[in-house]
């Protein structure tokens, strides 16, 4: 019987010692073990190396000669990237796509283009208050990373005063500093075309194209919101906009950009006007970004 009871008492005793050493994993910890992988991509040629790491895929090559490079998210694991910027990078959440552009006959300079596919929250379908929230989270993330807004050379520069009334009318916001309230969310979203609105803004030589839309709402009223963000290099930016300019000496370059600043102040001085007779107000200190020394 004592025998008995010894190995009884083993028995508890060892299952015991053996929980005791077991790790003790707490809550935060937990939390960061479920949170995904955060992707870390960059413009250039490092940008190049970064999809080599993280994608399995191989390169698309186009005839038109561009070549690109993938990631792909399947809910519920949806990406988490970083776009790599400097002061002014961007963490983005809710993934689904990241396509990166490389000219090929400019291989060297490495990505030069970013378009990602994203849902505004990680459910699909979210209530009304949730989406606003989800859009105010999103607008003072890119607040804070100092990107600011972006007029091409040749649009109007409508004043921030005006920021209400260009929504309703052109789907574009030109003051991203400004968040809505909940009133006039709903108010845009449901009078804008296509039920879309857009940023153009930019940071430290990368302009950013930002278009949120309402996808779908759900017999419960329960609405659905996807994100296309649209990162590209100034440098692409400009050289996109000059015919030929891959064909082009350093010279004759800087005399194509020159030539384009001035027709460009042309246009800008139409566009400013017209939009003055529909009743707008026109920034006039507004300063375009100093991008040369990225194009040359």
């Amino acid at each position: 019987m004592m025998e008995k009871f010894k190995v009884l008492f083993f028995l508890v005793f060892f299952t015991l010692f053996v929980s005791a050493c077991q790790p003790t994993i707490n809550l935060n910890e937990n939390s960061e073990m479920n949170s995904p992988q955060e992707y870390i991509l960059h413009f250039g040629a490092q940008g190049v190396q970064d999809f080599s790491k993280y994608s399995k895929e191989d390169v698309d090559h186009q005839p038109a000669g561009m070549s690109f490079h993938s990631l792909d998210f399947s809910p519920p694991n949806l990406g988490k990237v970083k776009i790599e910027n400097g002061a002014n990078s961007l963490i983005l959440d809710n993934v689904f796509s990241v396509l990166g552009s490389q000219l090929s006959s400019k291989s060297e300079d490495g990505i030069q283009i970013l378009d990602i596919n994203a849902g505004l929250t990680k459910e699909e379908f979210v209530s009304p208050e949730q989406a606003y929230a989800a859009y105010v989270n999103l607008m003072k993330r890119i607040n804070q990373a100092g990107w600011k807004n972006y007029f091409y050379r040749f649009s109007p520069r409508i004043a921030k005063e005006d920021n209400l009334k260009y929504v309703m009318g052109n789907g574009e916001v030109i003051d991203p500093a400004y968040i809505f309230t909940f009133d006039e969310w709903k108010k845009v979203i449901s009078h804008v075309p296509a039920k879309s609105i857009g940023y153009r803004v930019y940071a430290n030589d990368i302009l950013l194209d930002i278009t949120l839309q309402q996808t779908s709402i759900s017999e419960s009223n329960q609405e659905q919101y996807m994100l296309r963000y649209s990162f590209q290099t100034i440098r692409y930016d400009e050289l996109n906009s000059i015919s030929d300019s891959d064909e082009m000496t350093a010279n004759e370059l800087e005399q194509a950009f020159q030539s384009s600043l001035i027709e460009d102040k042309q246009s800008r001085t139409k566009a400013e006007q017209e939009a003055k007779q529909k009743g707008y107000k026109i920034d006039e200190n507004y300063q375009d970004p100093q991008v040369w020394n990225y194009v040359k």
